[in-house]
């Protein structure tokens, strides 16, 4: 059978510390290139695009909670309450499970935010936001 050429979101998994996340619904990605707009004297328009930035990797993901999975301290995504203040890196891995293919890596990331959510005839939803310190692309990797 040919393999579509389009990827759909129900063709990609999320790997949290090399393990693959049970139920994940979405995952957005944002990075922010560090480029910046130069204008010349007294002129409204943009002259020159500058790099030399400071580049930003940031991304959220909205998980579902699984029976008797620890949630996301399960994965250790979150430390222990007692351990609070350790907060380690984790690592992220977007694939594409027909091909394998990696579709972009973060080897380091701290989880910023997490937003639990619970509704009366629905899913228990997790949703997460990250920062990371490097973003590989499949090229990156190759």
């Amino acid at each position: 059978m040919a393999q579509p050429l389009v990827i759909s979101s129900a063709h990609v998994r999320l790997y949290v510390n090399g393990t693959i996340y049970p139920v994940t619904q979405s995952v957005s990605l944002n990075l922010d290139t560090g480029e910046y707009a130069i204008y010349g004297i007294n002129s409204p328009y943009l002259q020159e695009l500058a790099g030399g930035g400071q580049v930003m990797v940031k991304g959220s993901a909205t998980l579902v909670r699984t029976h008797n999975s620890g949630g996301i301290q399960g994965v250790n995504l979150r430390p222990l309450f007692s351990d609070i203040a350790a907060s380690e890196y984790v690592s992220l891995r977007l694939e594409d499970r027909s091909t394998q293919e990696t579709i972009w890596s973060i080897p380091k990331a701290k989880i910023t935010s997490v937003n639990e959510t619970a509704q009366a005839k629905g899913v228990y939803h997790i949703s997460i936001s990250w920062i990371g310190q490097i973003l590989f692309w499949p090229l990156d990797l190759s």
